[in-house]
């Protein structure tokens, strides 16, 4: 069992390099993760890479039996690279203008981002992978699209559209675009996502949106493959669970292991089943235990307005929380808080005085008690009887379709807003409150005979192919709890011409032609509405 903290000894004010690890080592921590964020540290002009700054702090961890992760600093460029080459940051749907500041705002798709990431990569994986203190690379951080709609972006989707259709009047006829007369008589004709409505669109532009991410950790992860150590291992740190332009099931088949940085609350927000959500999600992406590669030390947040200290004792349940979801490393963000920037409340397991405090006891204590109980925690399998049924597609097309909304004033109601992922979890929250385990199953999944109950949130968005899977299950024996909006919409995000809930007809037992908004709950207990 790993137990750790993220690393930044460039950050420090001061020379204490020897002191942090010193406190590590008494602590009982046994990894930290190191590099991902600095690439102008890494590389501080154009082709002059330095390496003396990070190798120094290897060789203290190594001194001290701490293993390290080492992360590609690909998420944040550096300012001569900005300079040099303005035109990689993202382009936001709407066009509006771009700045350099903020991190994770580059078009990753752009040739020349990738010449010099990759140049970066082969460095610096080529330069570690002999030493046997580093175990692994993170490849990236938190990845998203960035919503970036870049002319090679646009270029991009358009030859994916031109292969997955192969011609505009049968991309014509699957999104509805004679609809407003808004047809694409030839490929050159085709808009922009920027102001298009046409549903079909924005659902294929959110998957585009998502290969892209694919496409580049797949990657990332080999040209790391490429120059690694064999047994160092490759991952990447998911933000949380659950992303309308991140399909983590597709980037996990790329991943030797996969890895979460999973926030929750503190005091008397602290959620259980909201942690254990990720657990269950990021576990079930590969059916493998997985890395918690950030969480909580102290408080969180990129202003002072939301700081909430654990009370005691939260620092370590939250440990046993993952562990007991599958995680066989917990890494909190981060060792010792960082004394400028945006992150400056985002606390970490020193405080600004940089001195042992009580989170620092309370990881110490856990920490030794993981050195006893840990070998037996390791790779903990997990066999649940139920899975919940995650539709990226769904939450997607729900999102160009949303079934709740704040009504209109003049209604007087204050019937609350839900969305997909909102459903998601209320299952999921039942579920953990009763004790039961679950896991989450995808679309591409071969089937669902595993397990006796699945349960399918607003399936909005589904193939043919999908609901027969559905209903074989049912047929093989297996209970499905189903809601409302499933089956509703083709692939493409167009309505089924054929009753509700379409090809889940016979396996649901009912149909229906209508259906309304509530304005309050209703009870289900005793059939107040003699539905029989």
């Amino acid at each position: 069992m790993l137990y750790g903290a993220a690393y930044y000894n460039e950050y420090n004010p001061y020379e204490r390099l020897d002191k942090d690890v010193a406190l590590m080592q008494q602590a009982g921590l046994t990894v930290v993760r190191m590099g991902e964020s600095t690439w102008s540290l890494w590389e501080p002009e154009d082709g002059h890479f330095e390496y003396a700054w990070m190798d120094r702090v290897v060789d203290a961890m190594s001194k001290a039996g701490i293993k390290v992760i080492m992360g590609t600093p690909t998420y944040s460029i550096p300012t001569w690279l900005y300079h040099e080459h303005p035109e990689v940051l993202a382009r936001p749907l709407g066009g509006g203008e771009t700045f350099y500041g903020m991190r994770q705002n580059m078009d990753i798709d752009s040739p020349v981002y990738r010449y010099y990431a990759q140049r970066l990569i082969r460095n610096m994986v080529e330069h570690y992978r002999n030493n046997s203190t580093v175990i692994g690379w993170q490849i990236d951080n938190e990845t998203h699209s960035y919503d970036a709609s870049n002319n090679d972006v646009f270029v991009g989707f358009l030859d994916h559209l031109k292969e997955k259709f192969g011609t505009t009047d049968a991309l014509n006829k699957a999104w509805g675009l004679n609809y407003w007369g808004q047809d694409v008589n030839g490929w050159e004709n085709m808009p922009t996502r920027d102001s298009t409505i046409s549903t079909g669109y924005k659902l294929e532009w959110s998957r585009w949106q998502q290969m892209r991410v694919t496409n580049f950790l797949a990657w990332q992860a080999g040209l790391v493959r490429e120059y690694r150590r064999p047994d160092q291992f490759v991952m990447q740190d998911f933000a949380g669970a659950m992303h309308t332009d991140v399909n983590e099931f597709a980037i996990a088949k790329y991943l030797d292991v996969s890895g979460t940085n999973p926030y929750h609350g503190t005091q008397d927000h602290m959620d259980g089943a909201a942690q254990a959500l990720v657990g269950d999600y990021i576990r079930s992406l590969r059916h493998q235990n997985y890395l918690v590669t950030e969480t909580n030390a102290q408080t969180i947040g990129w202003d002072s307005s939301f700081q909430y200290p654990p009370y005691d004792g939260q620092i370590r349940l939250d440990v046993y929380t993952h562990i007991s979801s599958g995680a066989n490393m917990v890494e909190y963000w981060h060792w010792s808080s960082i004394p400028s920037g945006q992150e400056v409340y985002w606390t970490g397991v020193l405080g600004h005085d940089f001195e042992p405090n009580r989170v620092y006891r309370e990881v110490s204590r856990t920490a030794h008690e993981l050195q006893k109980v840990g070998p037996q925690l390791v790779n903990m399998k997990i066999n649940n009887q139920v899975a919940i049924l995650y539709s990226i597609d769904s939450w997607n097309g729900l999102n160009a379709m949303p079934f709740a909304h704040e009504p209109p004033v003049a209604w007087h109601s204050d019937i609350a807003t839900a969305d997909y992922v909102g459903l998601v979890r209320q299952f999921h929250h039942v579920l953990y409150n009763a004790n039961i385990g679950c896991d989450f199953v995808f679309p591409e999944d071969p089937d669902f005979a595993r397990y006796k109950v699945l349960i399918v949130p607003a399936l909005y968005v589904a193939d043919d192919a999908l609901l027969q899977k559905i209903s074989d299950y049912v047929k093989q024996g297996g209970h499905v709890i189903m809601t409302f909006k499933s089956g509703f919409t083709n692939e493409n995000n167009a309505v089924r011409w054929a009753r509700a809930p379409g090809p889940l007809r016979e396996a649901a037992g009912f149909s229906y032609q209508e259906f309304s908004n509530l304005e309050a709950p209703i009870p289900l207990k005793g059939d107040p509405y003699h539905a029989g």
